[in-house]
């Protein structure tokens, strides 16, 4: 019994030993990262994406139209409890569109302070983007003691809003603008469609780990 068990370990073990670790050296395929041939093009890529993911995409000729877009979304889904941040490129306009409208609170304290405001009070949050990827129609956000991270992970519902100028082909498109190579952001999040999970019968599920709806406001003409 043991010869014999002894004899399979030898065995399974040159056989290993046979198998090159190393890739391949002439591979005939090769990734291309997904390039756009038009500004309409990389557009119309990133609204798809997104809403193929279960996003909903809102969009605007310009940033003027955003205050009545968020009453008419307010109006929509009647929200009552609202948190954004204290600052960012929207903060403004959220505040003066919303704050008599229901009851908007800021997020300008340690977690601690707003964690049972976000998980159990707080139907809506809202927050601008970094950066879009056409791809994969992914929202990139860079935290700050502005806009913290908390903001698009846990209430129900995730407001984002992005500029059309700040979309960009590709993954690797945006690192090279934005220079990562010369130094990593200390805090990303990539988003793309509401939060979701399968279980092992792979039944898909929103919401359970963070917002189970995602609506992006998009500005075409800026």
């Amino acid at each position: 019994m043991a010869a014999s068990t002894s004899s399979a370990k030898q065995n399974i073990m040159q056989r290993l030993k046979a198998v090159s670790a190393l890739a391949p050296a002439n591979s005939s395929t090769s990734y291309k990262a997904w390039q756009a041939q038009s500004a309409a093009q990389r557009l119309a890529r990133f609204k798809q994406a997104l809403v193929a993911a279960h996003a909903e995409v809102l969009s605007l000729t310009s940033s003027s139209q955003l205050s009545a877009c968020l009453l008419e979304l307010h109006q929509q889904y009647s929200w009552q409890t609202a948190m954004c941040g204290i600052g960012g490129e929207w903060h403004g306009l959220i505040k003066q569109t919303l704050a008599d409208k229901l009851q908007l609170s800021h997020f300008s304290q340690p977690f601690e302070q707003h964690k049972h405001a976000l998980f159990e009070n707080t139907q809506v949050t809202f927050t601008a983007c970094d950066a879009g990827i056409a791809d994969t129609g992914t929202l990139v956000l860079k935290p700050s003691a502005e806009e913290p991270r908390s903001l698009s992970l846990i209430a129900p519902c995730h407001v984002a809003v992005i500029k059309a100028s700040q979309i960009v082909d590709n993954f690797a498109q945006l690192m090279a603008e934005q220079h990562w190579q010369q130094g990593l952001p200390s805090n990303v999040v990539l988003i793309s469609g509401p939060s979701k999970t399968a279980d092992i019968q792979q039944t898909l599920a929103y919401g359970a780990h963070g917002p189970s709806e995602l609506i992006v406001i998009v500005i075409d003409g800026e």
